[in-house]
This record gives C-alpha cells, sequence and structure tokens, in this order.
C-alpha cells in the first residue's frame, strides 16, 4: 500500500519536474539570445535602429529616468554605471533572493542600462 502511494506520488512529480526543467532550459536560451542579441546591436546601432523601424526598444524610457532609474548622474562614469545596474539586478533577482524578485524591475533596469549604453553610442 505504501508502495502504490509512493509510485502514484512519483507519477505525479514527473511530469512537473519535466515541464520544470524545459523552462529553466528556454528561460536560459532565450537569456543567452537577448545577450547576443543586445551586443551585435552595441556593436552596430544604425543597423540595430533600421532593424527595429528606426526606433528604439526603450519603450518611452528617456535619458534622464534611465539616470534616475540607476540612480546615476554622470553617464560616462562607466565603472559606476555598471556596478549600480549589477547590483539593482541581482537586489531583484529571483534566482538570487529566494524567489523574491520583480522580472518588471528587472525589465526598467536593463531598459535604462540600454538606454543610456545607446546614448553613448551614439555621442561615439
Amino acid at each position: 500500500n505504501e508502495y502504490k502511494s509512493y509510485l502514484s506520488h512519483i507519477k505525479m512529480r514527473l511530469p512537473f519536474g519535466l515541464l520544470l526543467e524545459a523552462l529553466r532550459t528556454l528561460s536560459r536560451s532565450t537569456r543567452k539570445a537577448f545577450r547576443e542579441e543586445y551586443a551585435a546591436a552595441m556593436k552596430d546601432p544604425e543597423k540595430w535602429q533600421s532593424k527595429f523601424g528606426g526606433t528604439n526598444n526603450f519603450g518611452d524610457m528617456d535619458l534622464s529616468e534611465a539616470k534616475q532609474i540607476l540612480n546615476i548622474e554622470d553617464i560616462h562614469d562607466s565603472e559606476l554605471l555598471q556596478q549600480r545596474y549589477e547590483t539593482l539586478l541581482k537586489m531583484n533577482s529571483k534566482e538570487e533572493n529566494n524567489g523574491i524578485g520583480s522580472v518588471y524591475i528587472q525589465c526598467k533596469i536593463q531598459n535604462a542600462k540600454e538606454r543610456i549604453d545607446f546614448e553613448l553610442i551614439k555621442e561615439g
């Protein structure tokens, strides 16, 4: 009787475990693809702009909002910019904080970093 209970428990856990692992794999591959696309976009911003119809991918975020999100004054201070970006991402990461975090806030942080990077590339 205990054995049947154990088997039914295993039968229930196996599909959920497989689904969870599939979602983790998909998440990793999506992040990798995003990083590669972002790196390519930073190398050639004109090509990237034309690919997205001449607009940016930062929503309606302007430079002042990006600076406010990352809590920086000077966008040319690359060390401080990177440190704030990494700290904020870790603070809002579900993986780093036992399931507590916000994907929405992480996206805002990412968009702010991209907006500042884009501005720096435009300046040359």
